[in-house]
């Protein structure tokens, strides 16, 4: 409900509460789904509890909040911090209030934590490191307490470019945001540099193991074994075992050039649904389709016009077969398994299940 200012050029824009509560909903099913993978696939055996920092404030008075929390903390001190210090000097941009109080409001959401459940470290990433200095100082001074902060450095690829939405490479854990294939394909393609540093970062394998992959993977790089190891411990630890089948099965399909319709008609619901998500596209309930009608509501066009100048260029398949007839008319049997696969050149693919 307040934005931190850590990494902004200017005010967020907020977001309505039910916005926020779905959000809160899909960050903590999501959290626990992969948490719980870990414990039953890995063998880790530990607890955890989810906390919303919104039932610290619910019922607070901000007279108090101002009195427990704002006594303790200068503004000389708030000003200074980097992400404040920015929006103030430049002329251009402004910090409101609210922004300006995010700091207070993080510090306090540990120091509670410290005060019901004896917190006394906190992990972030390195860019929150005002937040976690508020906080260790907000303790010390109010319970004369000392507590620690332990900060990660934000994941980068070898061009020092971070993971993020704002840098178009982000990784979901949801898997409506982004397919297991998307995630295998990603790091399949992972610069050889930084398959050490993902492996460790990312995986739950020991050194030496990480150590004697990346030596047999640069006896022969082309065979991209690191890459392939990288790619195949993510997906199964973000999204579990079952989907690294489905992705090695999309995977063999999508670029198999002599056997491509005989694994589609081996498919069955759950892997059409794989690869369905895999590629994009949608699921129909019909008994007949324009071939036109099939591409754009497929996404594979933008429209009916693109997908009549795509067929005039022979730059269309469906099922592996050029489409040249732009008036065609398909039904059910014209499917494989209840499958079209829908191909734009020769890597743009979109699938259409039938219902």
């Amino acid at each position: 409900m307040i934005g931190d200012p850590s990494g902004k050029d200017a005010e967020r824009n907020f977001l309505d509460e039910e916005t926020l509560r779905q959000n809160q909903k899909n960050i903590f099913d999501q959290i626990v789904k992969f948490l719980n993978n870990l414990k039953d696939n890995y063998g880790i055996n530990f607890e955890y509890e989810m906390v919303n920092n919104y039932d610290f404030y619910k019922w607070m008075w901000y007279l108090d909040f101002l009195r427990d929390v704002g006594k303790y903390i200068t503004v000389n001190t708030m000003a200074a911090k980097e992400s404040v210090k920015k929006r103030l000097e430049d002329p251009d941009k402004s910090i409101s209030y609210s922004e300006f109080s995010y700091m207070l409001i993080q510090g306090y959401d540990f120091m509670h934590l410290y005060e019901n459940m004896w917190i006394e470290l906190q992990l972030w990433w390195s860019d929150q490191w005002g937040n976690i200095v508020t906080w260790m100082e907000l303790t010390r001074k109010k319970h004369n307490k000392e507590i620690f902060g332990l900060t990660i450095p934000i994941i980068t690829d070898s061009s020092g470019k971070k993971f993020g939405k704002s840098e178009w490479n982000a990784i979901w854990l949801d898997p409506n945001k982004n397919s297991p294939y998307f995630v295998y394909q990603y790091f399949l393609n992972t610069n050889d540099d930084d398959i050490s540093k993902y492996m460790k970062i990312l995986t739950l394998m020991d050194i030496s193991e990480i150590d004697n992959i990346v030596n047999e993977h640069k006896k022969d790089p082309w065979q991209r074994l690191g890459q392939k190891k990288l790619a195949e411990y993510v997906v199964e630890l973000v999204f579990g075992k079952k989907e690294i089948e489905n992705v090695h099965k999309i995977t063999e399909i999508l670029f198999s050039k002599e056997n491509k319709l005989n694994l589609l008609k081996q498919l069955n619901n759950e892997e059409k649904i794989a690869l369905k998500g895999a590629t994009g596209g949608v699921e129909i309930d019909k008994n007949e389709w324009k071939i036109l009608e099939l591409c754009s509501l497929s996404g594979l066009t933008e429209s009916n016009w693109e997908a009549k100048k795509m067929i005039q260029s022979w730059a269309l398949y469906c099922n592996e077969e050029k489409i040249e007839d732009m008036q065609k008319t398909l039904s059910k049997e014209d499917t494989i398994n209840g499958i079209f696969l829908l191909r734009k050149g020769k890597k743009v693919y979109k699938t259409i299940v039938l219902k």
